[in-house]
């Protein structure tokens, strides 16, 4: 069973839609591919987290593709992702936010 899509969820996916329409492509895709059965972690909690690290990415935060690179291992150490499914959507965040990863200060 993959992560249920809330009216929150629709809303902050609406948000990204505007912000960027490639991560908010990557992000409808993840959570299909989620088994939050296998959590102790709400699904809310799921839903949050991705939409954090995603919405991050989206508004060019420094590091951002980091984070969610370092979120998908714990998920995938948890269980709810295999590592193929993962690294899919490392390298297409990794694409999407190359700039990010260099720190502005």
């Amino acid at each position: 069973m993959p992560l249920p899509v809330t009216p929150n969820y629709e809303r902050r996916l609406s948000e990204l839609r505007r912000i960027s329409p490639d991560i908010a492509a990557l992000t409808e895709r993840i959570p299909l591919d989620l088994r939050p059965q296998v959590l102790a972690t709400s699904t809310d909690t799921l839903e949050a987290q991705l939409l954090d690290h995603l919405q991050a990415m989206a508004l060019l935060q420094a590091r951002s593709v980091t984070l969610f690179t370092v979120w998908l291992g714990a998920v995938v150490s948890a269980g709810p992702l295999t590592h193929q499914q993962a690294a899919v959507f490392v390298h297409e965040a990794a694409n999407l936010g190359a700039s990010l990863e260099v720190v502005h200060e």
